[in-house]
């Protein structure tokens, strides 16, 4: 076991126990709140934006960093009401199959997370610029072969856009 499997393994393991210890409502509810922050964020950030000046300097892009706070902000006050009503709803008592179910959905979710990340560097990085940590990796095969069963069952357009890209930038 290399540094990479350990970190995914560790990784893995927190998700799943966050995700018992939130269970399966708390963590829908929060994922959800967070989808509907980014378009509130986006339309705030279009009334707001203009009126702020830019920080000279910023190596951010114009505004990035207002609307990263905005999304922030926005998504913890909307995941809270949301949990807050959820409780109310259901009661504050998480239930055993509702903290098993959190737990799948922690370890779903990280996994999807480590398969677009060995994508990337399978798909993008050339051979001799793989990062030393993927090497002698016992996981990065499986999640691997993962992501490429997933990338052959995206529709023929979405295939030919991504060689399309690799080769304009030679990657």
């Amino acid at each position: 076991m290399n540094s990479f499997d350990a970190v995914i393994t560790l990784g893995m393991l927190f998700a799943v126990l966050t995700g018992f210890s939130t269970g399966l409502l708390r963590s829908a509810v929060t994922i959800l709140t967070y989808l509907v922050a980014m378009p509130i964020a986006v339309a705030v950030l279009s009334i707001i934006g203009p009126h702020i000046a830019e920080l000279p300097g910023s190596p951010f892009p114009p505004n990035g960093v207002l609307l990263f706070g905005l999304f922030l902000v926005t998504g913890v006050v909307l995941g809270r009401l949301a949990r807050t009503m959820l409780d109310d709803a259901v009661g504050s008592e998480i239930g055993i199959g509702d903290r098993l179910a959190g737990a799948l959905l922690g370890a779903i979710r990280a996994g999807l997370v480590v398969i677009t990340l060995v994508l990337v560097f399978d798909q993008l990085v050339p051979m001799a610029n793989q990062p030393q940590f993927l090497n002698g990796s016992r996981l990065r095969p499986l999640f691997s072969a993962a992501g490429q069963t997933g990338i052959r069952r995206l529709p023929p357009e979405v295939t030919m856009t991504i060689e399309r890209l690799r080769r304009e930038r030679r990657i």
